[in-house]
């Protein structure tokens, strides 16, 4: 009389559990360096926001403003109110000598959190705002410097 196998042998198990396991550890690193891409595109976003409000500021003024959080305190003469902070970074220069001497310029916004934490990505200027640099990158002639984020997690716009 024939018995009927019933359940898996330990060896099957085992085998499952291994593809699990190499599933696993290619699966976790790409994951762990997409949410960190994710995180520095709120960077981008934050400085990208402030591009065109500088320039148009720089025009007028032939300076740079001061930047203050738009949800605070209304702003002074020589002040521009800006998100300058989310969730995962903050703009680091605020201060219109930290951006530089109109027309020349450089934003910078650091990484608060993640795997690029105390990372700087930088927009850089040297025609009034006309056009910006994100990153390491060369824009109309205007070569980006400053930023300390690995090229990994950067958007191909920041890419040098």
């Amino acid at each position: 009389m024939k018995t009927v196998q019933k359940g898996f042998t330990l060896i099957e198990l085992m085998i499952v559990v291994a593809i699990i396991g190499i599933l696993a550890a290619i699966a976790i690193p790409a994951y762990q360096d997409y949410i960190t891409r994710a995180q520095v595109s709120e960077a981008v976003t934050l400085g990208g926001g402030l591009k065109a409000p500088l320039a148009e500021y720089g025009a007028d003024r032939n300076e740079w403003p001061t930047l203050v959080a738009a949800d605070t305190a209304a702003p002074t003469a020589g002040q521009l109110p800006a998100t300058i902070a989310g969730k995962y970074s903050s703009v680091t220069s605020t201060a219109a000598d930290d951006i530089g001497a109109y027309p020349a310029g450089q934003l910078a916004i650091t990484m608060n959190t993640g795997k690029a934490e105390n990372g700087i990505l930088t927009y850089t200027t040297a025609n009034g705002g006309s056009s910006w640099a994100c990153g390491n990158t060369t824009v109309d002639g205007v070569t980006g410097t400053g930023t300390t984020i690995d090229a990994k997690y950067l958007p191909n716009a920041c890419k040098p």
